[in-house]
């Protein structure tokens, strides 16, 4: 333990308040300067443009960032020996460039990186299979993305910084041996109450409804199934909330249908969806219609193969640690390049965001039923389930571990669950349902909806 996180954890909670806010304000140096403000312009001004002149600017970009990855990184320079990179000229040219993934990145990241230590940021990813990498990014790429992620929330009413904002996050605020039901702590420098994940559960989440009620947000973000697990209670308990969001930004997991219209019911305002990942890959924001589209200023999706919706990303704001072509285990479904949207954004429509690939599970022949299916099995269930997890262990087996609220939940809904499961997995799939007191969250402070163990093996 650091000196700075011993005292923490032996503060009073006013004080790790303050505290909160001075790392703040430092975070606040490296995020919104000139650079911030000036790409804040930019986005405004590239949200009018027609598309053939926003794909231009996505290939003059392209063009430029692959050059400087060649020229800086020992790395991609090593990879791409023998190719001509004054021949790429398109997106199409992108095929004649070898893909990378995490694994080769994290063996070989101290010449991937182009810049020092000192003065950069750091990035930390984690993810389902374990495997983690820390990336470098430039102060000027990091307020690019800053500026990114602000510009798709101002477009629907929240102004950043100027804004009360709570965010649900898997931050370490709360230390081990606190006795005091108080969960959050304040941010100042961002108008921001941060609530820990770690310690969701039905016995605390009043407090945490009474903290929200007494905050009064103007938007909710953060981890998407912490926030529904909120909003279930709030209705379960017929809550009456004392304020109404602007607008949530669910982050980090993947969104399911039922869980966004459980969101916008309870809190009765819209929820806007955003792709990027913590190693810097390229965005996809929902316009105000919440319609999904590519922000082509901040680089390039393909698709891996043809016939398979896994991506590719090659992100111009990633001149610290490049990301080109890289594999980075997502999958999306596009629209056709001349689909239009009502919102007036000319950009690519994305229709389908489907998450990590290990976010599904498997029918006994081999078929996998993706997170988005398996979320909606729950949807019918009579409002009493707390929280559920899918875990798959075998082929032909589905373990459905339940935590419920033991005042409304009734046996039978067992096997209203069991025959939703058995009608999408066949009858050749063992459902196996168990109530637990407690599904526990992932080191990282997130809930996994789907734990397929038979996938993370093959990884």
């Amino acid at each position: 333990m650091g000196l700075l996180e011993k005292l923490y954890d032996n503060s009073p909670i006013f004080f790790q308040n303050i505290m909160a806010s001075v790392s703040g304000y430092q975070r606040n140096t490296s995020r919104y300067g000139k650079t911030y403000y000036d790409y804040l312009k930019f986005l405004a001004d590239f949200d009018t443009w027609p598309l053939d002149k926003k794909l231009e600017y996505q290939r003059q970009e392209l063009i430029k960032f692959i050059s400087y990855a060649n020229k800086n990184s020992k790395f991609y320079r090593r990879l791409y020996q023998g190719i001509d990179i004054a021949s790429i000229k398109s997106i199409e040219d992108l095929k004649v460039l070898p893909i990378v993934d995490k694994e080769m990145l994290r063996e070989n990241i101290a010449d991937v990186v182009t810049i020092s230590r000192q003065g950069a940021v750091e990035g930390h990813t984690g993810g389902t299979t374990g495997k983690s990498l820390v990336v470098l990014m430039t102060p000027e790429d990091m307020m690019k993305r800053m500026a990114m992620l602000d510009h798709f929330k101002a477009r629907v009413g929240f102004e950043h910084l100027k804004m009360k904002r709570a965010t649900f996050n898997g931050k370490h605020i709360v230390p081990p041996n606190q006795k005091k039901k108080v969960f959050w702590r304040y941010n100042a420098a961002c108008k921001q109450m941060i609530y820990s994940s770690f310690h969701i559960t039905e016995e605390n989440m009043k407090y945490y409804v009474e903290s929200l009620n007494k905050f009064k947000p103007h938007a909710i973000d953060g981890f998407f199934m912490s926030m529904c697990d909120i909003a279930g209670y709030i209705e379960r308990h017929n809550i009456k909330l004392e304020f109404q969001p602007i607008a949530i930004f669910p982050t980090s997991e993947t969104l399911t249908h039922s869980g966004r219209e459980l969101l916008e019911r309870v809190f009765k305002c819209k929820v806007y969806d955003q792709y990027a990942s913590s190693e810097g890959a390229p965005f996809v924001t929902e316009c105000p219609n919440q319609t999904p589209h590519i922000e082509l200023a901040s680089g390039v999706f393909e698709h891996f193969e043809e016939g398979n919706d896994e991506i590719l990303v090659t992100s111009f704001t990633t001149h610290g640690t490049p990301l080109i072509r890289y594999r980075i285990g997502d999958s999306m479904k596009f629209a056709d390049i001349k689909a239009s949207c009502a919102c007036g954004i000319q950009a690519p429509i994305v229709l389908q965001i489907q998450g990590r690939r290990l976010d599904f599970l498997y029918t006994s022949d081999g078929a996998k039923i993706n997170a988005g299916n398996v979320s909606n099995l729950f949807k019918n269930m009579p409002n009493a389930l707390i929280r559920a997890q899918a875990v798959q262990d075998k082929m032909d087996e589905i373990i459905i571990k339940l935590e419920v609220d033991k005042k409304l939940y009734k046996p039978e809904y067992d096997k209203l669950l069991k025959d939703e499961f058995l009608h999408k997995f066949g009858t050749g799939t063992e459902i196996i349902i168990e109530h637990v007191d407690e599904i526990p969250r992932e080191k990282s402070g997130k809930f996994r909806m789907i734990k397929n163990n038979i996938a993370s093996k093959s990884l």
